[in-house]
């Protein structure tokens, strides 16, 4: 096997999957990258037996064939290259020579047969995504799902498909996130939920380059798949049932409280520099005109703000994990944000005006 790919190209395709090798696993080869040269193009490819994703890239072969070389390796030495063609020639037992520019290097590779394959993935869409929707769904709900590795269920994301519409919802137990969104035309299959893992939904991340891509999604078996071009990331999907989602949101938050989302989220953030380190919690009084954000711990000491709100209601107050509110607060993209209550020991449904698909509760906290 001889190629020669520019360096950009060769980095890009090698960053797109260095995250889904495992470094120290049980099995050497996953630590490895697969690549395969075959006509006009190399192949790149990565698996953890969980997940694994393919892209090609324009080359130059001058001779077809298949090496294995270690992923964080090869990805530290193309970091440092210069700007020019990288020349890689497959040696004898498996060793590999890249030369680019004045810097040579020969790196040890391992049997490319000895590469576990992609699960097989159906090519058949279920429905077609942009580029900027699947950024957009998994950035506004990513941060509610469950860092307990215990909880396998909630530890990645809900994407559903009924009737024209698609969903993303995240949980963790204490607060939820979903977004709902119109697909047009572009939903072909019936009625679906799959649970996508964590992990590969950030590798997907990493592919969203062009917001105007389409990414089809098919689901085979026990796995999943995001298609875009030449690129392809297969998943094992979450076994399980996701908690009823629906029963969660509140429909009866009558106290609707409008605040400026910059002036609170800057005023959270102080507050919550002197909030408990375990429970974050933040209280809020709400009155008409205005919210008190207060914290007061023994430790750390008291942290007071005031804040004019559009409010014209009862008297309200509420304990919430600052951190959580914040989180929310982060994604949402109006100037605008609505604090929906009922009372103390109700939870609070944020949303906005300007997007009504798009709503996260928090689960009150004891004051």
């Amino acid at each position: 096997m001889e190629v020669r790919i520019y360096k950009d190209i060769f980095l890009d395709g090698v960053q797109k999957v260095q995250g889904i090798a495992e470094t120290k696993g049980a099995m050497p080869i996953l630590s490895h990258f697969l690549l395969n040269a075959e006509k006009d193009r190399i192949g790149i490819q990565a698996t953890d037996l969980e997940i694994g994703a393919k892209g090609y890239y324009p080359a130059n072969v001058v001779s077809a064939g298949e090496v294995t070389l270690n992923a964080k390796k090869l990805f530290d030495i193309l970091r440092e290259l210069p700007r020019e063609e990288v020349h890689l020639i497959k040696e004898d037992n498996h060793w590999i020579r890249l030369k680019c520019g004045k810097s040579r290097f020969r790196l040890p590779g391992m049997p490319p047969e000895d590469f576990p394959p992609l699960p097989e993935f159906s090519q058949d869409s279920l429905m077609e995504l942009s580029g900027k929707l699947l950024k957009e769904m998994i950035r506004k709900t990513f941060f509610a799902q469950s860092p307990d590795e215990t909880r396998q269920v909630l530890n990645g994301l809900l994407l559903e498909q009924d009737n024209g519409k698609v969903k993303m919802v995240g949980t963790d137990g204490h607060r939820l996130a979903v977004i709902r969104r119109d697909l047009g035309g572009s939903s072909k299959g019936e009625k679906g939920s799959y649970l996508i893992p964590k992990k590969a939904l950030a590798e997907l991340m990493k592919l969203v380059e062009d917001e105007e891509a389409t990414f089809s999604f098919s689901a085979k078996n026990n796995h999943l798949a995001f298609m875009q071009g030449d690129q392809v990331i297969v998943s094992r999907k979450i076994d399980g049932k996701f908690p009823n989602y629906q029963q969660v949101i509140p429909s009866d938050n009558k106290l609707q409280v409008q605040i400026n989302r910059d002036v609170f989220q800057h005023a959270l953030k102080r507050v919550a520099l002197l909030a408990d380190e375990k429970s974050k919690m933040v209280r809020f009084d709400i009155q008409s005109g205005n919210i008190v954000l207060t914290t007061d711990t023994t430790e750390l000491g008291e942290a007071r703000e005031e804040i004019a709100i559009s409010y014209s209601g009862e008297g309200v107050s509420v304990g919430l994990n600052a951190k959580y509110v914040l989180d929310v607060l982060s994604v949402i993209d109006d100037e605008e944000v609505v604090l929906n209550l009922k009372d103390e020991k109700s939870s609070c449904l944020i949303t906005s005006n300007g997007d009504k698909d798009y709503q996260s509760i928090v689960m009150p906290m004891r004051l």
